[in-house]
């Protein structure tokens, strides 16, 4: 039994749903690819970041959501073990790391978007510790304790502190400092401060380092959004924006310990 031949309305019909298929295919086809959200990375380090009530929250995201937004970006947002947070920054697209702390041997390895803000870094003890060093050489004699892939972490070892535990997170060098297992630790003064409100026996004992915290991104970020982003760090800084969140925090730039300490 032969096929019975489409002819008049049933042929057009069949040459119209063709064409119609190949143009609704080749319309998809030209459509521009929609951009990813960006990866935006931290570590739980609080007040610069952390989470609460299932919210991340901190003085240093607080301020880059208000970049993003201000930039109109779409991200993402986690937190993670640094160590991982920044080996995904550094060598996949579409993701950055803060609070990122910009040192000379870092400088080539991201596009940077800055300065979220600067701080100051510690060796802090044990609160009534007898670990009392008197200058960033005598401290080199005791066991300082800090996070894999930090960049305290490179300074220590570059530094000659031959005695250097790692952990995978802060809160595990903290409470090893806490149980006498390490003598000092870095930590940053806010840090500090905020320990001390909730009763942690923490205190400075030398002065580490002083640095400019920001936000890494790999260096295949569009450039594009990097512009939107620096442009838009520069007008929260120039309209208080930046400052209204560090008065929200309670946060001031600056040390916590005596000229004569640092």
């Amino acid at each position: 039994m032969t096929k019975p031949r489409l002819i008049g309305n049933e042929s057009r019909v069949s040459r119209f749903l063709a064409f119609f298929c190949t143009a609704a295919l080749w319309s998809t086809a030209q459509l521009p690819a929609r951009a990813e959200p960006l990866q935006l990375l931290t570590e739980a380090y609080p007040p610069y970041n952390y989470q609460e009530d299932g919210l991340i929250k901190g003085i240093a995201v607080d301020l880059v959501k208000a970049v993003t937004a201000d930039a109109g970006i779409e991200y993402e947002m986690k937190i993670q073990p640094w160590a991982r947070a920044y080996g995904l920054a550094l060598n996949t697209a579409g993701h950055c790391v803060f609070s990122t702390v910009h040192t000379p041997e870092r400088d080539a390895l991201f596009e940077w978007v800055e300065p979220l803000f600067s701080t100051e870094q510690y060796l802090v003890r044990k609160t009534g510790s007898n670990v009392n060093p008197a200058n960033i050489e005598d401290a080199k004699r005791y066991l300082v304790g800090t996070q894999l892939g930090d960049y305290t972490e490179g300074i220590l070892k570059q530094g000659g502190f031959s005695r250097v535990d790692l952990t995978s997170e802060i809160d595990l060098t903290i409470k090893k400092l806490l149980a006498g297992r390490i003598d000092l630790m870095p930590m940053a003064a806010s840090m500090v401060t905020d320990l001390q409100k909730k009763a942690v026996p923490v205190e400075p004992a030398v002065i580490f380092t002083r640095s400019v915290d920001s936000l890494a991104c790999n260096k295949k970020t569009a450039p594009e959004t990097l512009a939107k982003m620096r442009a838009s760090l520069k007008k929260l800084i120039a309209d208080g924006t930046q400052a209204g969140i560090f008065q929200r925090y309670k946060f001031t730039e600056g040390g916590l310990l005596p000229t004569s300490k640092r």
